[in-house]
């Protein structure tokens, strides 16, 4: 499908947020952190608006989680001051643009090499920043991850490297299987309590950081009762979605994002990116012919479809939120310190 102009166009979604909803969710799973202990970190990329990010830092939330600079700019605009990276890139020249943006806030990224410690180091001598680095951990079938008989000397090199500093660690352990959806608590517990454990080692290697963060919103409770943990990193667990309801995390009344669609926006919506336990096209019967109205299967699958949203509350007219998508690029100019320089030299943990 093409506009008038040959360009691809978007399907034809239309999404809407009932906000009364959405703050609901803010307030029961910050007041859930609240009581085990561990700070939050909101993951952005289950709604890319600075609207909710902003709520979610009303609720509680330390601060945002990314994984594209050129979005994470966008909430560094809009005043959002804590950013991590949370995705270990080993492109150069992406290194470049998380040394431009740590001259702007705090920032740390996610780190599984050797390599990409050199090349942060570089990027943000040269950039006069300083980057905050979370080893990342493996966990499961984690692919991204640091292999165990490597972590302690990654942590030295980052904790040694110039215009680096070691912010901590960092693991997520996803639901793979469907037959792992009803035990979600024990295996965020196995994934935090692996996170202490390798904090552990670390420290009694004489290294020193402040995080120990687990990822996840279906894990997240299991995470968060586990002593040691200092964050906890989600994302769905602001709008949800009917992924999440299907296994429990949240009633179905509490998703607070729906679409109506086009029949063939509507398949394709259905069809992306199930969690492992849904089916293409799964609580929901395929339309026939004019719009259906949904509860979106995966949450994070929707946002990169749409362009806004349509923000909805009790007795107020209804707004626009911008979605942010844009990607990062390699040729994209540098951008002058907004900082200065002694400033920029000064560890932030």
């Amino acid at each position: 499908m093409s506009d008038d102009a040959g360009r691809p166009s978007r399907p034809l979604l239309t999404a809407y947020v009932d906000v009364d909803r959405l703050e609901c969710n803010l307030t029961r799973f910050h007041a859930l952190a609240a009581a085990h202990g561990p700070a939050v970190r909101a993951h952005v990329k289950a709604h890319r608006t600075v609207e909710i990010a902003r709520r979610q830092l009303r609720a509680g939330a330390r601060g945002i989680a990314v994984n594209q600079v050129a979005q994470a700019r966008s909430y560094v605009a809009a005043g959002i001051t804590d950013v991590v990276i949370a995705h270990p890139w080993r492109d150069p020249w992406r290194w470049r643009l998380i040394a431009e943006l740590a001259r702007d806030c705090r920032v740390a990224v996610h780190v599984d090499s050797l390599e990409s410690v050199a090349g942060l180091s570089a990027a943000a001598a040269s950039a006069d920043s300083v980057v905050g680095i979370r080893v990342q951990l493996g966990t499961g079938d984690d692919i991204t991850a640091t292999p165990d008989d490597t972590l302690v000397d990654l942590a030295r090199a980052a904790a040694a490297a110039r215009s680096l500093s070691l912010d901590g660690i960092t693991g997520y352990q996803a639901l793979t299987t469907a037959e792992s959806a009803p035990d979600r608590e024990a295996v965020g517990r196995a994934a935090a309590e692996y996170a202490v454990r390798s904090a552990g080692l670390l420290r009694a290697h004489g290294l020193t950081f402040r995080t120990v963060a687990v990822g996840g919103t279906p894990t997240a409770e299991g995470a968060m009762a586990v002593e040691g943990v200092t964050e906890v990193c989600s994302g769905a667990y602001a709008l949800q979605d009917a992924g999440m309801a299907a296994i429990g995390v949240c009633a179905p009344d509490d998703v607070a994002v729906s679409v109506t669609a086009e029949p063939g926006a509507a398949d394709a919506l259905l069809d992306a990116y199930p969690y492992p336990w849904q089916t293409p096209g799964e609580r929901m019967p395929r339309p026939g012919s004019g719009p259906v109205h949904l509860l979106p299967p995966h949450v994070c699958a929707l946002m990169p479809q749409i362009d806004h949203v349509t923000a909805r509350e009790q007795k107020r007219p209804d707004s626009t939120w911008h979605v942010l998508n844009q990607m990062d690029e390699p040729d994209r100019a540098a951008r002058p310190a907004t900082r200065s320089p002694q400033a920029a030299r000064t560890p932030r943990r």
